[in-house]
């Protein structure tokens, strides 16, 4: 079990360095990427202090205890800015330092209560002892138990507040995405949400574990697995983010679903309308599974923006819907003419981006 132990406690410091490492030396750089490259360094960085901290290498770990307090406060920022960089093309991080402003603060915090108020062989004697769940009397001692549950819950509340954050932007990205592309897959970042319930999960039972038992027997086996599965999901995480393709395009100029549909906006372009539909109807550009709005606007001679709100008006769906209607309707009669098609070779042929997208607009 000891060797199991060690295995899990390097892993969780060594892949994130070697995705760290990865992402460094590749030549696509982009800003999204060297977040999620500092993403994965931080974490390698603190499970490189819990392992100091979980094999009793207290000569190493001791003088960076408050720095581990510090950047464990790092690793949800990062993941939040990566995110943001990727839905937003003019994502810059002049002011995003806040977020990390908690950490710092913690950093300060726990370097005045461990090195100045404590002390190096109080801390040494605290930290021995409490893992295996002993009581003091000294109030030191006393301080420095409280501060460690404020700590663990002010890492739980941060937790949760960028978890809601995590649900709320790949929606609305998506909303913004389908009146661009008629296939969001390549640039959609829903693998985020896919992860947060067991994320979750992993992250409240680690709080549980490290906050409420002492760090012995079985209970230390437990920990250290949860660190290990934390580190892995991060580094997944990084994985999906090299292979995450971002926008070019500024999404926010387009004109929300919402006002063009209303009165605000009339648009009674019967000649576009009537192009629109001829291209669809002769060329079947619709077929090709990289079309985009702003490729569709440029072939009629017209702006993305104008072509968005004519569709969305005189079709009453989004750029993407439409699309993939046309879709629906060429793969099912492709498949009058030749039912013994595949699917993967029905989703090929008709533009869709994937035959998960292909069933669930056939099946509307």
């Amino acid at each position: 079990m000891k060797h199991l132990d060690l295995f899990f406690l390097v892993a969780a410091y060594l892949v994130p360095l070697a995705l760290f490492i990865q992402i460094l030396v590749d030549k696509r750089k982009s800003l999204s990427r060297n977040i999620m490259a500092f993403t994965l360094f931080i974490t390698f960085v603190v499970n490189f202090f819990n392992y100091l901290y979980l094999v009793e290498d207290y000569t190493w770990y001791l003088p960076v205890h408050g720095l581990h307090a510090g950047l464990e406060f790092f690793v949800f920022p990062s993941i939040f800015l990566y995110i943001k960089s990727v839905v937003s093309p003019r994502f810059q991080l002049t002011r995003e330092w806040a977020h990390f402003l908690p950490g710092i603060v913690m950093l300060g915090v726990a370097t005045y209560i461990f090195y100045i108020y404590t002390g190096g062989k109080d801390l040494l004697y605290f930290m021995t002892h409490n893992r295996m769940g002993a009581d003091f009397d000294h109030f030191k001692f006393t301080v420095l138990k409280v501060s460690r549950y404020i700590h663990l819950s002010l890492l739980g509340i941060q937790g949760v507040l960028y978890a809601i954050a995590f649900i709320k932007i790949p929606e609305e990205y998506n909303i913004k995405l389908q009146n661009e592309f008629s296939n969001i897959e390549n640039f959609s970042i829903d693998w985020i949400n896919k992860y947060l319930l067991s994320f979750a999960l992993i992250v409240i039972a680690g709080f549980l574990s490290y906050a409420l038992i002492p760090l012995k027997g079985i209970h230390h086996h437990i920990i250290v697995f949860v660190f290990f599965v934390f580190s892995m999901y991060i580094s997944r995480l990084g994985i999906l983010a090299v292979k995450q393709q971002v926008v070019d395009v500024d999404l926010d100029e387009f004109i929300p679903e919402s006002v063009a549909q209303s009165e605000l906006v009339q648009i009674n372009d019967t000649q576009l309308k009537r192009k629109l539909t001829n291209l669809m109807k002769k060329k079947q550009v619709f077929l090709n599974p990289d079309l985009s709005l702003t490729a569709l606007a440029a072939e009629l001679g017209t702006n993305r923006t104008y072509l968005s709100a004519l569709i969305n008006q005189q079709f009453g769906v989004n750029f993407s819907t439409y699309i993939n209607q046309l879709r629906a309707e060429y793969a099912k009669n492709y498949m009058q003419q030749y039912p013994d098609t595949k699917k993967e070779e029905l989703c090929q042929k008709s533009g869709f981006g994937s035959v998960s997208t292909m069933h669930r607009v056939m099946g509307k």
